[in-house]
């Protein structure tokens, strides 16, 4: 019977029992009705309360036990809580990347937040695709994911739908393979760098190119949650490159969309931070566009990476007008220029360029002239004689998936 029913009953109950007991002597008491009657109810209210008194206490008792039970069970628990994150701790400092696992989480808890909060429309694919195929050709370059000069692999035949399904299971999956295309020391073409290139896969092994995924991705507002999600990928992937071969160096493309993401790059600075080791094997490229018309936040993010130590090359180059010094001054090492481009320049009766006087002014500013989609021996000759630095192109090898490049 629960205890609230059991002092109900009682207040009823031990009165009565008071009155029984005490009845047979109230006559020789010599006590008179009211004064008889008062005794008997006096006295069956403190019995009354003694036994609610006793009953509470003993309530109360129990109650503590269950507490002083339950107080052991989370201490215990506790307990147990404090040694698991002590024994993955001592994992974490045992690792050989402990010094970045933090903030590299942290990025990635990032993004990953990004691409979940993106709500993608259903994108119009077919002119988005023509366009970008046409970009890629005209080597104007992608965002964060450079197409490949000379790129051969077929688009697959999916929906637009599918491609993006397959390109957000892909990020968070962690499906996104490392291609790397040497470059090269001229004339001797010995193999220097590796230029970076991402590219995403779907679970049946398919490589998705970027010319069919960027169109959907900037139709469905994804293109910049996709951009620092490679960017983030890639320097994982070239860390991890170079435990086995430290002394190579990597050029890795950061596109104007990362560089003023502040949220993104803010967890990104803080990553790198934690990798400064990897200062003599990156070089980030960035277009010559974001450069020659900078944002407040491309100027700020630039010399947070020219502080930690970094380096970089000018890309998808339009015009060789430029501020030399200023550029060695932001942390330029490298200047990327089209093979055709350079020859349309600095090649034919009346030169536009003179390229003595700009290898001049490049080397004054410790800085080397990349010349890239080179393809052919005829075009290399052509070039050999305007004493160019180094050399990329499929003439010298064509991007490869790899982890462990050879040298």
């Amino acid at each position: 019977m629960p205890l609230r029913h059991v002092l109900i009953v009682s207040f009823y109950l031990f009165p009565a029992i008071a009155i029984a007991v005490l009845a047979p002597v109230i006559p020789f008491v010599g006590l008179p009705g009211w004064g008889a009657g008062l005794l008997l109810l006096t006295v069956g209210s403190l019995v009354h309360m003694g036994m609610s008194v006793k009953a509470s206490r003993e309530s109360s008792e129990r109650q503590l036990e269950v507490l002083a039970h339950e107080l052991a069970v989370t201490r215990h628990d506790l307990d147990a809580a404090r040694e698991e994150v002590s024994a993955i701790r001592e994992t974490i400092e045992a690792m050989p990347d402990s010094g970045h696992v933090v903030s590299e989480l942290k990025v990635l808890q990032g993004l990953l937040g990004q691409l979940s909060a993106k709500a993608p429309d259903k994108p119009k694919a077919k002119p988005a695709a023509a366009a970008a195929k046409q970009k890629v050709e005209d080597d104007a370059g992608l965002p964060a994911v450079a197409a490949a000069s000379g790129a051969s692999e077929p688009l697959l035949l999916i929906d637009d739908d599918e491609v993006l399904s397959i390109v957000e299971q892909a990020l968070r999956e962690d499906r996104v393979d490392l291609y790397l295309q040497p470059i090269v020391s001229l004339p001797q073409r010995k193999r220097q760098f590796y230029e970076c290139f991402s590219r995403i896969v779907d679970d049946r092994g398919r490589v998705i190119m970027p010319e069919q995924y960027i169109p959907l991705a900037e139709s469905a507002g994804l293109v910049a949650v996709i951009d620092n999600m490679l960017l983030f990928r890639c320097i994982q992937l070239v860390r991890r490159a170079v435990r086995g071969q430290p002394e190579l160096a990597f050029f890795c493309n950061i596109s104007d969309s990362s560089l003023t993401d502040v949220d993104f790059f803010t967890d990104f600075i803080e990553f790198l931070s934690d990798n400064q080791k990897l200062t003599p094997n990156l070089l980030f490229e960035f277009e010559q566009e974001a450069i020659v018309n900078p944002t407040y936040e491309t100027q700020v993010n630039l010399q947070r990476l020219q502080d930690l130590g970094f380096h970089f090359s000018l890309d998808q180059v339009r015009t060789l007008d430029l501020d030399l010094p200023h550029l060695a001054d932001l942390g330029f090492k490298y200047i990327k220029v089209g093979a055709h481009m350079l020859h349309e320049l600095a090649r034919g009766d009346d030169p536009q360029l003179d390229m003595g006087r700009f290898k001049g002014a490049l080397d004054r500013c410790a800085m080397d002239l990349v010349v890239e989609k080179i393809e052919s021996e005829d075009m290399l000759r052509d070039l050999l004689d305007l004493k160019i630095d180094f050399g990329q192109g499929y003439l010298f090898g064509e991007p490869r998936p790899t982890t462990a490049p050879a040298k």
